[in-house]
C-alpha cells in the first residue's frame, strides 16, 4: 500500500540504510519519462530525467509534481556518476525546503 510521504524523507530513509538501487519517480504531469534517483551505499550518484542529468536534473524537478515513487534493489546506473551532482546530505536538503511529498511503495 503506498504511504504519501515527504520526498526528503523518503530519501533519509535509503540513506540511513544504506540501500543500492534505484528510486523510480513518476511525474504528475503527462511525461514518457520518469526521474530516476541511483543510490550506492545510500549516497546518491547519479540523477536524471529524460535527458537532463545531475544538478539540471534537480533544477527541473522542483517545477514538477511528484507522483508516485518505487524503489528497486540492485539496480545501477547506466552510465556514470553524475559530475555536478551535490552531496546527499544537500539534496535531502534541498527536497526538505521544497516540501514535496510522493506516494511510496
Amino acid at each position: 500500500m503506498a504511504q504519501v510521504k515527504l520526498f526528503a524523507d523518503l530519501l533519509q530513509e535509503l540513506q540511513s540504510g544504506r540501500k543500492n538501487g534505484a528510486l523510480y519517480i513518476s511525474i504528475a504531469e503527462k511525461s514518457e519519462d520518469m526521474a530516476r534517483f541511483y543510490f550506492r551505499d545510500g549516497e546518491l550518484y547519479h540523477v536524471r530525467y529524460g535527458t537532463a542529468i545531475g544538478n539540471e536534473c534537480l533544477d527541473i524537478l522542483e517545477f514538477y509534481t511528484m507522483n508516485s515513487a518505487s524503489f528497486y534493489e540492485g539496480i545501477t546506473a547506466p552510465d556514470t556518476p553524475a559530475k555536478d551532482l551535490p552531496g546527499t546530505a544537500d539534496i535531502i536538503a534541498r527536497f526538505r525546503k521544497s516540501g514535496q511529498s510522493v506516494k511510496a511503495r
